[in-house]
C-alpha cells in the first residue's frame, strides 16, 4: 500500500514538472516572438506625409503603430511586437482613426 501511494506522488510530481516546464517553454516562445523585429526609434523620411495629414498631432507611440500598420502587419502581429493585448492594439487604431479626416484612406 505504501508503495502504491510512494509510486503515485513521484508520478504525480514528474507531471507536473513536466506541464510547468512546457508552460515556461510556451511563455518564452510567446515572448521572444515579438522581439525579433525592432521598432522603429524616429519617423523614418520615407512617410512623412501620412502624419502631416492628421487633423491632431500623433504621439510618437500612435506614429510607431501607424508605421507598423503600414508594413502590412495584422493586428496580432502588432500585439506581439507592442507587447499588448489585441485589444490595446483595436483602441489605438481606433485613436489613431480619429485624429484623421473621415474619409481618409488609412493602411488599416
Amino acid at each position: 500500500m505504501e508503495g502504491t501511494i510512494i509510486l503515485l506522488l513521484s508520478l504525480s510530481l514528474a507531471v507536473g514538472i513536466l506541464i510547468l516546464t512546457t508552460v515556461l517553454v510556451h511563455y518564452l516562445q510567446w515572448r521572444g516572438a515579438g522581439r525579433q523585429e525592432k521598432l522603429p526609434d524616429k519617423v523614418p523620411p520615407s512617410h512623412p506625409s501620412i502624419f502631416h495629414d492628421a487633423v491632431k498631432p500623433l504621439s510618437n507611440m500612435e506614429k510607431k503603430y501607424l508605421l507598423l500598420f503600414m508594413e502590412g502587419k495584422s493586428v496580432e502581429e502588432v500585439s506581439l511586437i507592442m507587447h499588448v493585448e489585441p485589444a490595446s492594439v483595436y483602441t489605438m487604431r481606433y485613436r489613431i482613426k480619429k485624429k484623421f479626416p473621415d474619409n481618409y484612406n488609412l493602411p488599416f
